[in-house]
């Protein structure tokens, strides 16, 4: 997983990089370890897409 903190709204994201070697074994991609981040980054420019698309238009 990655975790993704976009500054301007405050909101995080995580996201899938890969399946575990279980989850990718397995015909569901279940997995039932624990969750490990191997990537943190700060979006500096831009807020989280519910927040964008939460945002009247002009």
């Amino acid at each position: 997983y990655e975790k993704i903190h976009f500054v301007p709204c405050g909101h995080e994201q995580t996201r899938l990089i890969q399946h575990c070697h279980f989850a990718r074994n397995d015909p569901l991609h279940q997995c039932f370890g624990a969750w490990n981040y191997k990537r943190e980054w700060y979006q500096q420019e831009t807020e989280c897409d519910s927040c964008v698309k939460q945002r009247p238009l002009n």
